[in-house]
């Protein structure tokens, strides 16, 4: 499991050490994303709270990691949980449904660095990879025409 702040570098870090061990990369954000893009009832809820900036109740999010965990490649290759749990109670019904990880890695940085790299994120809609303005921009200028931000990268839902 991987944890730390929105814009820490877990999705980064997440992309190396699934290539190099073959991993499955389950975002719990990710999952969240999907469901308010498929427009079902838990991705409606689930974009009320995210967009308070409030945490998503545990028995939406529960249950998307609990199902994704249980899926045939995450049994065969070992998974990589990326942003969950982030409460207790979260950590508490993993181990109840027989999730623990290996190990645990956490990523500190220094919260001026978080937001800097927050507000310069975008995201390219059509490959799904994510860009940052400033440090990792777009190779086209058609892939720059495209890329948008994400609802929650603002400087204030960062602070």
């Amino acid at each position: 499991m991987i944890s730390g702040a929105p814009a820490s570098g877990k999705g980064t870090q997440c992309e190396l050490i699934t290539q190099k061990y073959g991993l499955v990369h389950i975002s719990a954000g990710d999952l969240l994303r999907a469901e308010i893009s498929s427009g079902s009832e838990n991705g409606k809820l689930a974009k009320e709270y995210m967009e308070k900036g409030q945490l998503v109740p545990d028995e939406i999010v529960v249950m998307m990691v609990k199902d994704r965990l249980s899926q045939t490649d995450s049994q065969q290759n070992g998974w990589l949980l990326d942003g969950y749990p982030r409460s207790s109670s979260q950590a508490t019904a993993l181990k109840g449904f027989g999730f623990q990880p290996d190990l645990f890695i956490v990523l500190e940085v220094p919260e001026d660095i978080l937001i800097e790299r927050v507000v310069g994120r975008r995201l390219d809609p059509v490959t799904g990879k994510i860009y940052h303005l400033k440090y990792s921009p777009p190779e086209t200028e058609e892939i720059a025409a495209r890329l948008t931000q994400r609802f929650d990268d603002t400087e204030e839902k960062a602070s």
